[in-house]
């Protein structure tokens, strides 16, 4: 499936969420704001699986990344520089849970696992060919150990399906297609407890 490539510099700078893997917590902050970000308790959004990007990502701190995005999922783009790492990103949104739109990229190599099967799982779901979107939660994580020490991979489940959002924009994006499996590479990680799996929303109420 093929994406339009976004500029790698110079774009609007979307609020991000992150996923602290050497945690197993969740972590946004408000729009607009020099604020210490917060944990998110209750990781539950809508997910933009078709506008999910595959790329080459450079983090570093109280920066904005910098990033090369593949042309297309059978397509990867050249390796822009040293301390690039292979990773994704795609838009959640939730006015309960993130306060609105949020950017999720990850160069993680138990956070890309994770995705991998959310995406077989959407890629499968008869409501894909609908057009509906996933309401995706995170109902955990699974301590993953090794000579690094311990990390923290999250567990998504499809909670149910939504049309698709306004805060995502523009819905003409290409038809779903089987992805590569990015290469996947755990880092050192400090071992730290992981949160309690959030509780599960009284019946009737909005999920996100």
């Amino acid at each position: 499936m093929g994406f339009m490539t976004p500029s790698a510099t110079g774009a609007d700078f979307k609020v991000f969420i992150s996923f602290n893997a050497k945690a197993g917590r969740w972590y946004t902050k408000r729009d607009g704001q020099d604020e210490p970000q917060f944990e998110v308790t209750d990781m539950t959004a809508v997910f933009d699986m078709p506008g999910l990007q595959t790329g080459w990502f450079k983090f570093a701190a109280n920066v904005a990344p910098e990033k090369v995005m593949d042309p297309s999922f059978s397509e990867a783009a050249s390796n822009p520089g040293q301390d690039f790492k292979r990773g994704f990103q795609l838009d959640l949104y939730s006015e309960k849970n993130l306060l609105g739109l949020r950017e999720f990229s990850s160069t993680a190599g138990i956070v890309i696992e994770a995705m991998n099967s959310l995406y077989d799982l959407w890629l499968a779901a008869p409501e894909t060919a609908t057009g509906k979107l996933p309401v995706v939660r995170c109902v955990g994580v699974q301590p993953v150990t090794n000579k690094h020490g311990t990390n923290y991979q999250p567990k998504f489940e499809i909670l149910g399906w939504t049309d698709r959002p306004d805060a995502f924009g523009d819905a003409g994006l290409p038809a779903p297609a089987a992805r590569a499996a990015l290469p996947v590479a755990a880092g050192p990680a400090a071992h730290m407890p992981p949160p309690l799996a959030p509780a599960p929303a009284p019946a009737g109420a909005p999920l996100f």
